[in-house]
């Protein structure tokens, strides 16, 4: 047996007794029926709730826990939290397929379709009935935790998203402003060109990072298309997708992204914007520090739509949005958890302790690169996510824009219109 085949069999071994010690074991409380007083607000009977926490996250997670548990327990003094960081994809298909879920574990809402399967196989608890308090959330956030009409998990209120990250040297030099609306962004860029400067920093080479430009461009220029999509009111043939494409495409030939960033790959992208090469660069939030670190005077703003809003590509963080086993004995102290995530309360102890970007105005950024990070008017919808709503088994729509119509564009082997097209007609449309 080969040292690989080895380790591969320790590790499924241990996934599988972890759940087995979740079925087993078994707490004094789960033998009883849940009281009626089950929420710990009174003086009831301990209620012990088994929570599973994120493995591949816990070092950045484990000081926001910490918070969170210590003050959800204190006003829920019945509630006794049993919280391991014991989920991972391969733990929870476990659990999936020994029907033994925890009381409460994340989900990933509607950026898989993952937690729509848990919900038709039965495993998830519908929240409907318990009133929980929405009013702080978008209608994109409710539908990150809504199946068929119905919720399931606690809703999201992080993100992270693509913007532009500037250097403040440059724009100071070429008297260049932070562009407000659309126009000033096309006329920022062709400034820089004309002034010897490459405006973008591009990894052309790369299918994620090129594709970057279009999550930002499509966010701040078609979010109401995408929305039609959504509620199937609208397709890919609005006007709005090829327009937005053909900027994509216009950018490259024009040179905005430099002149050789076909061959480009990311590191040379990010070296190229940090050693003062390019003004910009359009990349994830999740890469911020890269840049902090670099040791230059570094800017960001979210691209601007052509009325001035700043709309991004949310792609919300799953940190907080736990759901409630179908299972579960204690279903009324297990909803009190899910309505502390949705509190500004927990998600200001998340904040203080990750700087994750906050999409809901009442939590307070950790400091002022979050603060500039945050600074956008909307979290709107995500070009991926949304085409993935239109694949089939026989087309994968997402990838489609990935691996044939971003390179084609960036040739120019495709226009706008073309590109619009391709992705229509891969695309199926039913509710």
């Amino acid at each position: 047996m080969t040292k690989k085949r080895m380790l591969l069999m320790l590790s499924v071994m241990m996934v599988a007794a972890l759940v087995l010690q979740a079925c087993g074991g078994k707490k004094e409380t789960d033998n009883n029926p849940a009281k009626p007083d089950d929420t710990g607000k009174g003086k009831g009977e301990q209620v012990t709730l088994r929570v599973w926490g994120d493995l591949g996250n816990q070092a950045v997670l484990e000081e926001a826990y910490k918070n969170i548990n210590a003050a959800f327990q204190e006003k829920h003094p019945n509630i006794k939290l049993q919280y391991d960081y014991a989920q991972n994809e391969q733990s929870l298909s476990v659990a999936l397929q020994a029907n033994e879920l925890p009381d409460l574990f994340f989900v990933q809402g509607d950026k898989t379709p993952k937690m729509e399967q848990m919900v038709k196989n039965g495993f998830l608890l519908a929240l409907d009935d318990y009133n929980l308090d929405l009013s702080r959330f978008s209608d994109n956030e409710i539908a990150y935790g809504t199946v068929d009409g119905k919720l399931y998990s606690a809703l999201p209120s992080f993100l992270d998203t693509q913007l532009v990250y500037y250097n403040k040297d440059i724009f100071e030099k070429h008297n260049i402003s932070v562009p407000n609306n659309w126009d000033e962004f096309v006329t920022t860029l062709e400034t820089l060109k004309a002034a010897g400067v490459t405006p973008i920093s591009m990894a052309g080479k790369e299918e994620w990072d090129r594709a970057w430009a279009i999550y930002a461009f499509s966010a701040a220029l078609t979010d109401q298309q995408l929305k039609a999509v959504v509620d199937r009111t609208g397709d890919l043939t609005a006007p709005e997708f090829a327009e937005m494409f053909q900027y994509y495409r216009d950018f490259a030939e024009k040179g905005y992204y430099g002149k050789d960033f076909l061959a480009q790959d990311t590191a040379a992208s990010q070296f190229g914007f940090t050693n003062g090469k390019a003004a910009m660069i359009i990349d994830g939030t999740w890469n911020n520090s890269t840049y902090e670190e670099s040791g230059m005077n570094l800017g960001r703003f979210a691209v601007p739509g052509k009325d001035g809003k700043r709309i991004v590509a949310a792609s919300y963080s799953n940190f907080m949005t736990y759901a409630v086993s179908a299972k579960t004995e204690h279903p009324e102290a297990a909803v009190e958890y899910i309505n502390f995530m949705n509190s500004v309360e927990a998600q200001q102890l998340m904040e203080n302790a990750t700087g994750l970007i906050p999409t809901i105005k009442d939590i307070q950024p950790k400091d002022e690169s979050v603060k500039e990070l945050a600074n956008f008017d909307e979290a709107g919808s995500n070009i991926y996510s949304i085409l993935s709503t239109l694949s089939t088994t026989e087309s994968n729509t997402p990838d489609i824009l990935m691996k044939e119509v971003n390179p084609k564009l960036l040739t120019s082997v495709i226009t706008g219109e073309e590109a619009a097209q391709i992705l229509h007609k891969a695309s199926k449309y039913d509710k």
